[in-house]
């Protein structure tokens, strides 16, 4: 909502609805100058190596992995660059699209088959999924957040976050995360050549040496990485990332302080030994 709508109210918004406001819908002759320019820079420039290296990217990641963050920083190359971007997750990719962005738990895999592509996955301790999410589906917009469910008696899943203790709210999203994003992270394959598999941890460790990692990976130029480096500076996560206040502290381990033994046991029963395949355990006795 802006300041002009939660001022003024419906009459307003009525008002706005009715008279097109010409700084915010561009004239067709404008939308077709700007698509022409960037299919003239897309056709003329290139942020990879050489021609033979341009494929299409694909960014996997999972719910609160660090996707807002990487695929802004990813952006922030393939746009100036004339690149066409698609979020997708059921819907066909487009044949001129230069740039996927996937959420994992969403995907319909059959997609990736049909194009030559050079992708990058990346994945979190599911313990600290736990807490991140809980903490965010308080507070998030997303629509299937505040839907009534009947499950929670008809209010919502975040109306019922908010209406328990942290102890019981953490049960519901331990719960959810099994359901979702590690049900998928136990689903994914790890070998598959096309990804480089990546650890939100390491990114948040050292966010210039796995990001230039990633850019080598894609083929970028000098150029280009060089675009995507000051990306990363403007964009981290120390000064609240590509969408401030949409991630936290991002603290690897956070789960220790907040995770209780009943957590932990009812974690296991539901997720198996999915911090164990998935690196972040060497033992299912953690």
């Amino acid at each position: 909502m802006d300041v002009q709508t939660s001022l003024y109210g419906p009459a307003l918004q009525a008002k706005e609805a009715d008279t097109p406001h010409p700084q915010s819908m561009p004239s067709m002759r404008t939308r077709i100058g700007r698509r022409a320019r960037r299919d003239f820079i897309r056709a003329t420039r290139t942020p990879f190596m050489s021609r033979s290296d341009r494929t299409l990217i694909v960014l996997c990641t999972h719910h609160k992995t660090g996707g807002v963050w990487f695929r802004q920083v990813l952006l922030s190359i393939t746009r100036p660059y004339g690149l066409r971007n698609q979020y997708v997750a059921t819907d066909p990719i487009r044949r001129g699209t230069d740039f996927v962005f996937a959420r994992v738990e969403e995907l319909d895999r059959g997609l990736l088959e049909q194009r030559s592509f050079r992708g990058v996955h990346v994945i979190r301790d599911p313990r600290d999924m736990v807490v991140s999410g809980y903490e965010y589906h308080k507070r998030t917009q997303e629509p299937w957040c505040l839907m009534p469910d009947p499950q929670f008696g008809g209010i919502s899943y975040q109306e019922f976050l908010r209406s328990v203790d942290e102890h019981e709210g953490l049960m519901a999203e331990i719960t959810w995360v099994a359901h979702h994003s590690a049900a998928a992270m136990a689903a994914w394959s790890y070998d598959q050549p096309e990804f480089l598999e990546l650890h939100y941890e390491d990114a948040i460790a050292d966010e210039h040496r796995v990001f230039e990692q990633v850019f080598r990976w894609l083929h970028l130029n000098d150029t280009a990485i060089q675009m995507g480096m000051e990306a990363v500076d403007r964009l981290t996560l120390k000064r609240g990332g590509a969408v401030p206040n949409h991630g936290r502290s991002g603290k690897p381990g956070e789960w220790r302080e907040r995770l209780a033994p009943d957590h932990i046991a009812h974690f296991k029963d539901l997720m198996g030994d999915l911090v164990v395949r998935t690196g972040y355990e060497t033992s299912p006795d953690w």
